[in-house]
C-alpha cells in the first residue's frame, strides 16, 4: 500500500511511522526543513520537503492508495489544496 501523508504535526509523524511499521510505503510531505528534521529517517518512509502547488500535490498523489491530511489545524490553504488535488 502506498500512502501520502501531508504532515506538519506530531500526529502526522507518529502516524507515518506506524504506517511504515505495518509495511506501507509512506511518502511524507512537509513544508519546512524543520518538519523534515523532526520526521527523521525510517525504513519505508520517504520525505518530501517544500511547499507544493495544487498541481504538484496532484502529481505526488498519482498511484497513492491513501492520502492523509495531518497538517496543522491552521494550515487552511494546505488543506484546501490537498482537497483540490
Amino acid at each position: 500500500m502506498r500512502v501520502v501523508v501531508f504532515s506538519g504535526t506530531t500526529e502526522g509523524r507518529v502516524f507515518s511511522k506506524q504506517l511504515a511499521a505495518l509495511g506501507a510505503e509512506v511518502l511524507v510531505s512537509v513544508a519546512t526543513p524543520l518538519g523534515a528534521e523532526e520526521q527523521g529517517e525510517r525504513s519505508g518512509i520517504t520525505v518530501h520537503c517544500g511547499r507544493l502547488t495544487p498541481e504538484e500535490m496532484t502529481a505526488l498523489l498519482q498511484g497513492a492508495d491513501l492520502c492523509v491530511d495531518a497538517t496543522h489545524p491552521y494550515a487552511v490553504e494546505a488543506t484546501r489544496n490537498i482537497r483540490a488535488a
